[in-house]
């Protein structure tokens, strides 16, 4: 058996490659990232052994970089295995405690990390979680400039019609959508005929008279140019709405096919069990709950000096949408959760701020979601602890 470990860069990749016995076969081949490169690293691969099976390739988890060249070995047939940088890191400190870093020595690194790892099918590439990361990120992307949009929006409607907000509960409801659209301004809702109003889907003449009445006298400016705006960003918004949507339904598809535990927890959906699955990818990238903490940025920031020791806030290193994704788990599993509920009441209770108590609720369901992953077991409310 042949170990290759690959370090990953923008424009180039570092390979090497040890035997069973750790003895280095190649100390570093470089290649370029692009197509011509790619051929390269496919003549070396097979100078090595013609049998792709002969031949076991690791990488570090490294964001977007990784994609291509993962994809084309497994599409040449070789098992491919992607370990957590915090794995490498701790693998590094226990081959030296020199702090040289190089990707030639990196490259190594990996190779020999692999060749040591008892398990390695553990961190073998799941094309699915790598699909359900592209779809979570790029929904999280949808749904902020969507945001954006809607602050916009809301600024307009202060200066087009300041008063509607008055009338009208949810200023983004969809029969507000379409009023704002046939109407983009306050005297233009006046002067419209109200059998034009009445026709204007889940908008009752009720409502209608009032919001007509209130448009009479407004101070709103009936700038055309301001009016134009906010009907191009309520299509908008509607456009994200749907893109969103789209983009959930296939988020959803992933999710029933994974039919991970993660959905069995109280509070967490298929949207953030998505995203929560798609930044952990492997539970067994983490040897223990406080790894997976650490990798969310929930552990907090230690200072220790002589008889100095404090615990300062979370350190927020890792990934943050992992530590978004819990901390609204959180939220939602203190709300239905009787267990949950009592514990966040219990660290309020102890003097901490709300956000505080959430912080401690997200750890804890780390550790619970740290174990169901492990185990592959259902959450079950009655075997919950304080």
């Amino acid at each position: 058996m042949l170990y290759v470990g690959i370090d990953i860069a923008k424009n180039k990749h570092d390979l090497a490659c040890i035997n069973e016995t750790g003895e280095t076969v190649i100390t570093n081949f470089r290649f370029a990232n692009s197509y011509q490169g790619f051929h390269q690293l496919k003549l070396k691969l097979e100078q090595l052994s013609p049998i792709t099976q002969d031949v076991q390739i690791a990488l570090e988890s490294t964001g977007h970089y990784n994609y291509n060249i993962v994809t084309f070995l497994r599409e040449l047939g070789y098992n491919v295995f992607v370990y957590n940088p915090l794995i490498i890191k701790e693998f590094a400190k226990s081959q030296s405690l020199r702090k040289t870093k190089t990707d030639r020595k990196d490259a190594l690194l990996i190779a020999r990390k692999l060749r040591s790892d008892v398990t390695p099918e553990r961190y073998q590439v799941n094309s699915v979680l790598d699909e359900l990361k592209e779809l979570t990120r790029y929904q999280n992307r949808l749904i902020q400039s969507r945001s954006k949009c809607k602050n916009l929006y809301i600024r307009l409607l202060d200066i087009i019609f300041p008063e509607l907000h008055r009338v009208v509960s949810n200023l983004h409801s969809h029969f507000v959508y379409e009023l704002l659209t046939k109407y983009p301004s306050a005297q233009k809702i006046a002067r419209a005929r109200f059998s034009s109003l009445l026709k204007i889907k889940r908008l009752t003449a009720d409502k209608a008279h009032q919001i007509q009445e209130t448009a009479k006298q407004t101070i709103g400016n009936a700038s055309p140019a301001l009016s134009l705006e906010l009907v191009q960003l309520i299509e908008s918004i509607k456009h994200y709405d749907k893109q969103i949507n789209q983009t959930q339904e296939e988020i959803n598809l992933l999710m029933n096919n994974l039919n991970s535990p993660i959905t069995s927890i109280t509070g967490i959906g298929s949207r953030l069990g998505a995203i929560i699955l798609a930044e952990i990818k492997t539970i067994h990238n983490f040897k223990n709950p406080n790894q997976l903490q650490a990798f969310a940025g929930l552990d907090p920031a230690i200072y220790q000096s002589g008889q100095m020791n404090n615990a300062g806030h979370m350190v927020k290193r890792g990934s943050s949408y992992l530590r978004y994704a819990l901390i609204q788990a959180a939220k939602l599993i203190s709300i239905y959760s009787p267990h949950f509920k009592a514990y966040l009441r219990l660290k309020i209770s102890q003097g901490k701020h709300y956000n505080v108590a959430v912080t401690h609720v997200a750890k804890k369901l780390t550790r619970i979601i740290y174990h169901l992953l492990k185990t592959n077991q259902l959450f079950d409310e009655t075997k919950v602890k304080l």
